[in-house]
């Protein structure tokens, strides 16, 4: 499943608070119910989007839609 996060909305939103290898891997803080691991994020870049591939994803109990994950970059296939 994809997940658009990247018009940051109230109850919609992410901060990376690591990168990794020149942004090939991110660490991620956010607040979004139902993405797991395996989902897709799109994120927002300067002149526009890209896509996070999510490795792993912890849930917090409060608030219940926080997260921390450990996403990939997963460039879209073009058609």
């Amino acid at each position: 499943m994809t997940h658009d996060l990247s018009s940051k909305t109230w109850g919609c939103n992410y901060n990376v608070t690591k990168i990794h290898d020149g942004g090939m891997r991110v660490d991620l803080a956010g607040w979004h119910s139902g993405i797991k691991n395996g989902d897709f994020l799109i994120l927002k870049q300067t002149d526009g989007t890209t896509r996070y591939l999510v490795e792993s994803i912890r849930y917090e109990s409060s608030p219940s839609d926080m997260w921390f994950a450990k996403a990939s970059f997963a460039p879209r296939e073009e058609s």
